[in-house]
């Protein structure tokens, strides 16, 4: 009787917690990113570039009225270093991915939608919390299906 009430028990009380755990998980693919290395690079709070530093046309504003990304032929991992440094987003993603170069002129109201904009046309995995520094993106490398 007692394994019966555990078997019962246990998927219960693991809905439950999933439940009040209020994570949003999302897997999103996206063929337009070519294949390569597997080799995977996490993104670490060590800033490589300021991100209040003053630049013309790479930068990261966080204002009241919302989020601002502009950046001309930078790396993606470095971006995503600077997002990671301002908000507490953990990022993973392979070295070859760290490397592409991305320009983008992004506005939105909260930071959960700017990410979003930026990693739109990649294939990822998103765990999205009411709290940033919990919150995780694996951007992964898709073939294409063509």
């Amino acid at each position: 009787m007692k394994r019966f009430f555990l078997f019962l028990m246990t998927p219960i009380v693991a809905l439950t917690l999933f439940g009040d755990a209020d994570a949003e998980l999302e897997f999103r693919s996206n063929s337009k990113v070519s294949p390569g290395d597997t080799t995977s690079a996490t993104i670490n709070s060590e800033p490589s570039i300021p991100v209040y530093q003053a630049a013309t046309k790479n930068s990261i504003n966080a204002t009241k009225k919302g989020i601002q990304l502009h950046f001309r032929d930078y790396p993606l991992g470095e971006v995503l270093k600077n997002i990671n440094d301002e908000t507490g987003i953990r990022f993973n993603l392979s070295s070859k991915m760290a490397k592409i170069p991305i320009n983008v002129d992004i506005e939105a109201k909260y930071w959960k939608s700017s990410v979003r904009q930026l990693i739109k046309d990649f294939s990822r995995v998103e765990v999205w919390t009411n709290n940033h520094r919990t919150s995780q993106i694996w951007l992964v490398e898709s073939n294409s299906y063509h």
